[in-house]
């Protein structure tokens, strides 16, 4: 997920973020398991960035598991492609946010992954030209006022749409609509919790991996078996032990440990017999993905005139904004990040409309001299992808308490993993990594005393 905006100062948007320490190297611990054993104790369901954290956390305890996965690779949302632009290219999961993914950035580092601190917040710009200081501070200050709008009605446990409670903002009104809405929470203010937005942990820098966050969170699946191809159809908790229908025939285990998303819950293409009782359903039900993609392009020789992993806002007519991943990994790479409605629409499209989309975007704000420099054009649209069926989740206005319910042991036996179910770093890697790590312990601590689940 994007970073807040809460810090954004005039001389935190002309400032870098400071890079991280270097972690000590460690040796990885081979982690596998039997391949094909139909009888163990913890089986995990998704190989994303929570499955594989949870995988970790149960095999070095010593217990037995299955992971399993649907798509033919690991990653879930994060997800790197090298062919496309011959560069990495992160197609989700783009930034660590600092500071609740130092953990996972040391074990990144550990793992022999070149992370770098990248300039942090963004830079404003309008009508191709750098804000002067009285437009960065009136800028700054409107994402401040909305945010702090936002926050204090969640704090007073006013759960409504954000964007009934957002003060006159001026003229930088819709950019402030665009950060704190489509770019922090993948949806429209208007379908964003004002409790579940007050509860995000505040951010304080970010680190990028040069080898593309999802190369990263492959390695750190290298260690561990992982049963690709195998969709789950049927979680049955009826009987004494948990039994899974898989694609590729049935399991039996312990304990189950959901690293799903929850869309792919309410879509029916993952079944819970017998059915979750209502509060973990209306969970699932409510804490919705929304949609959130990049639109990655070529743009050769710097003509922008940026540094490397730049991002820039730029000052919106309408929340239907964008803000410009530059020069990423310092390359001529650049992404256009697009999100709510505006993501919904160019999903929808034809695939021909990113592309008109970048010249339109690259026109306006610089110029048609500098759109007519593109080159190749990808466009993520992860809200089409079957097996994750959105972005990040954000709870929908009313529902900003029901994350919790994600972060309990379900049936004396079930339990959630994914960024979903991280009260306070949802819709990040490491809120996913977090959450993995706490249901292996919650997991752990069900196979050694049953009773406590």
């Amino acid at each position: 997920m994007p970073p807040t905006s809460s810090s954004l100062t005039r001389r935190a948007l002309l400032a870098g973020a400071a890079g991280l320490a270097a972690a000590p190297l460690g040796a990885v611990r081979a982690l596998g398991q039997t391949r094909g054993a139909d009888t163990v104790e913890v089986i995990i369901i998704g190989a994303g960035a929570a499955g594989i954290a949870a995988a970790r956390k149960v095999a070095e305890a010593g217990h037995s598991y299955a992971l399993l996965e649907a798509s033919n690779r690991v990653g879930g949302r994060a997800r790197t492609d090298t062919q496309i632009f011959g560069v990495p290219f992160d197609m989700g999961a783009s930034r660590i946010h600092l500071p609740g993914g130092r953990a996972l950035a040391e074990a990144g580092r550990a793992a022999g992954l070149d992370l770098v601190g990248v300039p942090m917040p963004a830079r404003l710009y309008l009508g191709g030209k750098e804000a002067n200081d009285a437009e960065y501070e009136d800028f700054a200050a409107t994402v401040r006022r909305a945010e702090r709008a936002i926050i204090a009605a969640g704090d007073a446990g006013r759960d409504q749409p954000a964007a009934r409670v957002l003060p006159d903002l001026g003229a930088f009104g819709p950019s402030a609509h665009f950060i704190t809405g489509p770019f922090t929470c993948a949806k429209e203010l208007e379908e964003v919790s004002t409790v579940d937005f007050s509860r995000a942990e505040e951010r304080e820098g970010e680190m990028a991996c040069r080898q593309g966050l999802g190369a990263m969170v492959a390695k750190l699946a290298q260690p561990l078996t992982v049963r690709l191809e195998t969709q789950v159809r049927t979680v049955d908790l009826s009987g004494r032990q948990v039994s899974v229908q898989t694609s590729r025939g049935t399991l039996t285990g312990r304990v189950v440990i959901l690293a799903v998303p929850p869309s792919v819950i309410a879509s029916g293409l993952l079944r819970i017999t017998p059915g979750l009782v209502p509060r973990y359903r209306t969970a699932v039900e409510r804490i919705t993905l929304g949609a959130f993609d990049r639109i990655a392009f070529e743009l050769p020789g710097n003509p922008l005139g940026l540094k490397a992993d730049e991002r820039l806002f730029f000052k919106a007519a309408t929340s239907r904004s964008t803000a410009l991943a530059a020069r990423i990994g310092g390359t001529d790479l650049y992404g256009f990040d697009v999100g709510g409605a505006l993501a919904l629409a160019l999903a929808g499209g034809p695939p021909e409309g990113a592309r008109a989309f970048v010249r339109e975007t690259l026109t306006q704000e610089f110029g048609a001299q500098a759109a007519a420099k593109v080159g190749r054009v990808s466009a993520t649209r992860w809200t089409k992808e079957p097996f994750a069926l959105g972005a990040f989740s954000c709870a929908l206005p009313g529902a900003g308490n029901l994350r919790r319910a994600f972060t309990e042991v379900a049936s004396g036996r079930l339990l959630f993993a994914g960024e979903h179910a991280h009260e306070t770093l949802w819709g990040t890697l490491a809120g996913a990594w977090q959450s993995g790590e706490r249901a292996a312990a919650q997991a752990v601590g069900v196979l050694t005393n049953p009773r406590a689940g």
